[in-house]
């Protein structure tokens, strides 16, 4: 003999179930009311307003439905397949759009109750109990279901002798039985509510149900004010409630989840889905900010949050290499960095601390007060030119970014990296502007004597001269390696990434000969093939930062992603396009995101300040629901 918990913790011993139909269909209402059993829940917690409670995202694996990617119940849909609600139309298949009928209500319900994850099973009732039967469930497939669940009084027919098992649900009498299944079926009653909308009338039969689930979050509106009792209720949506159901069960402690199973292969949880949040507004200059900052992200199912801590050589977080940013807006005392971590990180969120490497000055500062060891200060184009390490170009123009090929920048830049991995509890540094501004730069009288040094050249080099060229690259590539050594050297699990450049038309041919004639390697000199070649990185996020909406673009963006899929599947370094959401309509940002998750790695958005041209933020909660529409298991 075993037993069941129910609300309030009272256990009650139950012998296991025979499998005969007869004997399965029992009253456990009646159980209930002789056991005086029932409880009520109180105060509805957070877990009401999404099904994280039964659909923890890390360990749900994804389903092998092709046509559930865009649907805003594809969360639920995979949640609901793998606590064994639900059942595909076919192997790749769900029809989400499809309506429900009376008999697969019942079915999915019933699959809940007899789960094997530990939801309450039905005591053993005297075999003398009423059994219900229908004229109309004659070889009908869910006809078991039915019963077991009309006996215990969570469905109903539609009249004395038949239950029509076929005719679709609708969105009042699904709130009915869902309410039935808590009382009459678990043993708990769902909090009383009231109905905020307009089109339930107060005698309905369905109103205080509706009420109920209101109150429970399990089910909402088709607007603020309206319900749509008549609606039929599609399979999609039914995911939904009975997830979120699910989630009800779980806080209150009715049952256990069930096995974590997603593989190492499964699309959704191998996959990055990460999104840029820089310093050039207030989201990260306050504990509140920063707070609903991730508090979005984390509802639009972001895993890697690139959050800006270094914008031009300032820091935004303790540190001895660099002053402590003069941004009058950051509040006082407020360490960015080690907020973010904890924040996100309680979000079941990584946080990568993102760092500008090449730029010093941006327009924001002019009128700040210049903070003491600040590298603009001390190292820009005003200072005296034997201390300067911005670049320069071959006509003797000096610049605003630094140059790579200065030794004194290597060492600074490897002096962030290694202060953050030794004081800060990040998940990755993320270094961006690892390059030259344009392939005429890199004429630092510092650089040039190191270049002369490492080759055994003289004289100046042209901008085309191919050693000069290659030296260049390799200078990106050591600043690279010398944040690899330090993280290294930590000792710790800390992923190095890079935001890289992708410009213009894409490789002529999706590989290391086709890389080698385009922008990145021609125009910025920084070889990012070679990096992930190399193992020098942990992740790559080429900026693919085009317009869908002009021809030459989404062509170019074609090409890039071409190449970046050839190559994610050539390397372990994990290559996750940009996506330039600043610069594309919702439905293009979607459309672009959702060819890199079924082609590459993952995505990630630039921005979550504007994650669209529009500034409309409703693309982050369709991500949200939508899992980022990762490929299915194949």
């Amino acid at each position: 003999m075993s037993s069941v918990r129910f609300g309030g913790g009272l256990l009650v011993p139950v012998r296991s179930l025979p499998s005969a139909p007869r004997v399965r269909s029992m009253l456990l209402v009646v159980a209930l009311a002789v056991l005086g059993v029932l409880t009520t829940l109180g105060t509805v917690p957070a877990w009401a307003t999404a099904s994280s409670s039964a659909c923890p995202r890390e360990v749900v694996p994804s389903t092998p439905f092709t046509d559930t990617l865009r649907s805003s119940h594809r969360v639920a849909i995979d949640c609901a397949d793998w606590w064994g609600i639900v059942q595909g139309r076919s192997a790749t298949a769900f029809a989400p759009e499809l309506e429900v009928t009376r008999g697969q209500t019942s079915a999915m319900i019933a699959r809940m109750q007899r789960s094997t994850v530990g939801l309450p099973a039905a005591p053993e009732l005297p075999e003398t109990a009423p059994q219900i039967t229908f004229v109309d469930l004659d070889g009908h497939r869910f006809a078991e279901d039915i019963e077991v669940l009309a006996a215990q009084g969570v469905v109903q027919g539609v009249d004395a002798e038949r239950f029509a098992p076929d005719l679709p649900i609708n969105r009042a009498q699904m709130a009915s039985i869902i309410d039935r299944f808590f009382t009459n079926g678990v043993g708990i009653a769902l909090p009383d509510g009231t109905v905020p909308f307009d089109d339930v009338a107060p005698g309905s039969v369905h109103a205080d149900a509706i009420g109920r689930l209101v109150a429970a979050g399990i089910t909402t509106g088709t607007t603020a004010r309206t319900y749509d009792p008549g609606a039929p209720v599609t399979r999609g949506q039914m995911a939904s409630f009975l997830t979120r159901a699910a989630s009800l069960l779980v806080d209150a402690d009715l049952t256990d989840l069930p096995e974590p199973r997603p593989g190492a292969n499964d699309p959704y949880t191998s996959s990055i889905r990460a999104a840029w949040v820089h310093l050039f507004d207030g989201r990260l200059k306050s504990a509140a900010s920063i707070a609903s900052t991730l508090d979005e992200l984390a509802a639009a199912d972001v895993s890697h949050v690139i959050a800006q801590v270094v914008r031009r050589h300032d820091a935004y977080y303790d540190s001895e290499v660099l002053p402590r940013t003069p941004d009058p807006t950051l509040a006082a005392d407020l360490d960015v960095l080690q907020t973010l971590i904890e924040g996100a990180h309680a979000r079941g969120m990584q946080l990568h601390a993102w760092i500008s490497v090449a730029p010093s000055w941006h327009d924001v500062y002019r009128d700040l007060p210049a903070p003491e060891g600040w590298v603009w200060s001390e190292h820009g184009r005003s200072a005296p030119e034997a201390q300067r390490w911005v670049t320069r170009s071959s006509q003797g123009t000096w610049s605003t970014y630094l140059d790579p090929g200065v030794p004194a920048v290597q060492d600074h830049v490897a002096a962030i990296v290694a202060e953050i991995v030794e004081r800060y509890d990040v998940d990755g540094i993320h270094l961006d502007y690892v390059r030259y501004e344009a392939a005429d730069r890199g004429y630092n009288p510092a650089a040039l004597a190191a270049y002369r040094r490492d080759t055994g050249a003289s004289g100046t080099p042209a901008p085309t001269d191919p050693t000069f060229t290659q030296w260049r690259r390799d200078q990106t590539t050591e600043v690279m390696r010398r944040a690899r050594a330090e993280i290294d050297a930590s000792g710790r699990e800390v992923a190095l990434s890079a935001a890289v450049i992708s410009w213009g038309a894409g490789p002529s041919t999706p590989d290391q000969s086709g890389f080698r004639g385009s922008s990145p390697y021609t125009r910025t000199l920084q070889d990012w093939d070679r990096w992930a070649r190399s193992g020098l990185v942990d992740i790559l996020l080429p900026m693919n930062y085009f317009r869908a909406h002009v021809r030459a673009e989404a062509r170019w963006f074609d090409q890039w992603l071409a190449y970046e899929r050839a190559l994610s599947r050539d390397v372990d370094v994990a290559i996750v396009p940009g996506i330039g959401g600043y610069l594309n309509r919702p439905v293009n940002v979607l459309d672009q995101i959702e060819l890199a998750m079924h082609r590459t790695d993952g995505a990630a958005v630039y921005s979550a300040q504007q994650p669209t041209v529009d500034g409309t933020r409703r693309v982050l909660t369709q991500l949200g629901r939508t899992r980022w529409m990762s490929a299915p298991l194949r």
